[in-house]
């Protein structure tokens, strides 16, 4: 059932990190899976998908929906590292 051409999630992360900010709104107009508009989520964005296969558009809003958005979302460059 699964979409034949599934985006690895770390892929869809890199783009909408590299791309956008926190609160940007991420457009997927062949969302497929869903892949980007769940990273999307995941990562503080809002998004919107198009889909023109009911099959895809009910699978990605299944994985949509089985997907919490974080309490707190942080940017790579709002993360720090301590040493130990």
């Amino acid at each position: 059932d699964a979409h034949p051409a599934m985006f690895t999630e770390e892929l869809a992360r890199d783009h909408i990190l590299s791309w956008s900010n926190v609160g940007d709104v991420v457009l997927d107009p062949m969302c497929g899976s869903g892949t980007t508009l769940k990273m999307a989520k995941v990562l503080g964005r809002r998004y919107i998908g198009m889909e023109i296969s009911q099959k895809y558009m009910d699978l990605a809003t299944r994985r949509l929906e089985q997907t919490n958005p974080p309490l707190f979302v942080l940017e790579p460059e709002q993360m720090t590292i301590e040493a130990t």
